[in-house]
This record gives C-alpha cells, sequence and structure tokens, in this order.
C-alpha cells in the first residue's frame, strides 16, 4: 500500500513538472495552476490514505487467520471433521490447512514443523501415537501456537489447551450394554484393540468394565490398529482358534468391518459391534447381518465445539479444557434415521 501511494505521489509531482513546462501563460497563471496542483496533491494523499484505512479495516474485519489440522490416517470421520472445520473457519473469513499423517508419526512431525514455518494461528491435532507427538506439542508450546486435541488424546493433556472427543469410554459401555441384551446367556467374545490409540483404548475399557460379573469371557484380544484389513486377519486368526465366539467387539467400525468379512466367510454365528456410526457401518447393520451395532459418535458436533474453543482460546475468552460428546448406539430398530451421512 505504501509503494502505491508513492507512485501517486510521483505520478502527480510529475504531471505538475509537465503543466509548469508546457505553460503559454503568465508567472501569474504558472504560480495558479501550482497552487492548484499542490492542492489536488494533498487531495489525493489524503483520499489515497483513507481508502488504505478503509481496505485494513475490510480485511481485519473478513478475518485472516489460518489453522493447521492433522490427523492420524484417511477416513470419513476425519475427512468430516476437516470439512466441518473448513466451513466454521470460513465464517469468519478464515481458513484451514488439512493434511493426512498417513498412520506415520513420523509424517506428522514434519506436518506440524510444517504449520510452524507457515505461522499458522492454531494446531487441531489428531495424534498417530499419543505418546511419539510430544516432540510436536513441545515444538508447537515454544511457538506460541495453541493446540486442540481432537478425538484421541495426547500423552500429555497439560500441553494442550483442550481436549475434544467423544465419550469414547461410554461408547464402550454402551456396546457392551447392547450385547448383554442381544445375547443374555453371554459366551466367548474377541476384542480388536488399538493399544497406541487412546480413544479406542477408553472404549475397550468401557467395554470390558460393564461385561465384568457377566457370563461373557474375552478369549482373545489383537491388535487390529484400526483398519478393516488387520481386523480381517486378527479375526481369521482368532476364529480359527476359538470358533465357538458369540460377538467381536472393534474400538472402531473399521476394524469391526474387517471381523464382519472374517464372520461371513467364516459362515460364524458370531455378531460384530463397533464404534463411530460410520456410513459402511450403517449399510452393514441396515443389511440385517452379523454387524449389529456400533456406539455412534458426532464428528460433525467435534469439529464445532473444537473451532469454537479455538477462536476462544485466539480472543482470549474462557474456554473448557476438556468436552466429551456423547455417543450413541445404531442398530436396526433405527438405523433408517442416521443413512445419510455422518451424524
Amino acid at each position: 500500500m505504501k509503494k502505491k501511494v508513492l507512485a501517486c505521489l510521483l505520478s502527480c509531482a510529475m504531471t505538475a513538472a509537465l503543466l509548469a513546462g508546457c505553460g503559454s501563460g503568465s508567472s501569474d497563471t504558472a504560480a495558479t495552476d501550482s497552487e492548484a496542483t499542490e492542492e489536488t496533491t494533498e487531495e489525493t494523499t489524503e483520499e489515497t490514505a483513507d481508502a488504505a484505512e478503509e481496505t485494513a479495516d475490510t480485511e481485519t474485519a473478513e478475518g485472516g487467520r489460518t489453522f493447521g489440522y492433522t490427523y492420524w490416517a484417511a477416513s470419513d470421520f476425519f475427512s468430516t471433521i476437516g470439512d466441518t472445520l473448513t466451513e466454521e473457519a470460513a465464517k469468519n473469513g478464515d481458513e484451514v490447512i488439512i493434511v493426512d499423517a498417513q498412520q506415520d508419526q513420523a509424517t506428522q512431525l514434519s506436518i506440524i514443523e510444517d504449520f510452524i514455518t507457515q505461522g499458522v494461528d492454531a494446531v487441531f491435532l489428531n495424534p498417530v501415537d499419543r505418546e511419539g507427538i510430544e516432540p510436536a506439542l513441545d515444538m508447537l508450546n515454544e511457538a506460541g501456537i495453541p493446540i486442540i486435541n481432537i478425538d484421541t488424546a495426547v500423552a500429555s493433556l497439560d500441553k494442550v489447551e483442550s481436549y475434544v472427543a467423544s465419550d469414547n469410554y461410554g461408547a464402550g459401555v454402551q456396546c457392551a450394554e447392547k450385547l448383554i441384551e442381544l445375547i443374555p446367556d453371554g459366551g466367548e467374545i474377541a476384542i480388536l484393540d488399538y493399544p497406541a490409540n487412546s480413544a479406542c483404548v477408553d472404549r475397550v475399557t468401557g467395554f470390558t468394565d460393564t461385561l465384568e460379573g457377566t457370563n461373557f469371557t474375552v478369549v482373545a484380544q489383537q491388535d487390529a490398529e484400526g483398519k478393516p484389513d488387520p481386523g480381517l486377519q486378527k479375526t481369521q486368526d482368532i476364529l480359527q482358534a476359538n470358533p465357538d465366539i458369540v460377538a467381536v467387539f472393534g474400538a472402531n467400525d473399521q476394524c469391526a468391518q474387517g471381523a464382519y468379512a472374517a464372520i461371513n466367510e467364516a459362515g460364524s454365528s458370531a455378531v460384530v459391534l463397533g464404534v463411530d456410526g460410520s456410513p459402511e457401518g450403517k449399510e452393514y447393520i441396515a443389511e440385517g447381518g452379523a454387524f449389529v451395532a456400533t456406539a455412534a459418535q458426532s464428528p460433525i458436533k467435534m469439529a464445532q465445539e473444537a473451532m469454537a474453543t479455538a477462536y476462544a482460546v485466539l480472543n482470549g475468552e474462557e474456554y473448557e479444557t476438556e468436552i466429551y460428546v456423547p455417543t450413541f448406539i445404531i442398530d436396526e430398530s433405527n438405523v433408517q434415521d442416521y443413512m445419510d451421512g455422518w451424524q
């Protein structure tokens, strides 16, 4: 803007010089023209300054903040969070840079370094590894960039401004209660967990705590990494060793989908329960087969809460350091009410 003002002043000065050099009138006329030119130059300078102030005010009113969002692996769930964060930021003229860490801790650390270099105003973080992310937290803290931890808690919650997640423990409780309702006599069951992910750990804990004192026995618990393929392979192994299991609990819908495929392939009568309320999980439930229930999360609500918290932090307003969005069971009785994408 300063360059534009300078260019304007130079242009006006050149015009004044030309007028003085080409004038055919008397010296009085030249003087009058010079005075007029000075007045015009002053008016132009004032108008330019006013315009600059108006432009600056407009830019401030329209926003200009940039947020970074990185998550552990590609899925509809995290894409929905990203889309919602983007929509919420756009309401204030701001933007969100979204980068998938591709389930690689080193990649996520590099992403965080890039965010710092780009000078983002805040970071929304879903860690690949709750403990391995520690160096990135330190870098962000040192750079003075607020961290809103989403879905999966980092090991050091004291290094983030706020943690926004589903009630993951409650989701496990709801799945266990549903299992007891479906199979009141109990039996042998298997669990597909993901120890590196705190959300999955909390779900499994809620599930097993609720089954204490019942007739259910956990005969196998395997790390399915929260993905369909490992879920398929682990369940195949479990079924070979434990053909009489009556149920498989997946710590998320993705690994539960793998279990569903393995159960169908083996012709087992076992049922599958997951956590997410994903579009794919709901489709399987609607088919009326082995996938009988999922404890539904709301990535849309989580993202809205996360963005509102980020703005509160940046604006020096009060905010909650922990926010838990309730989950609920989706089964054959209500699945048709939630078939349109994520809730």
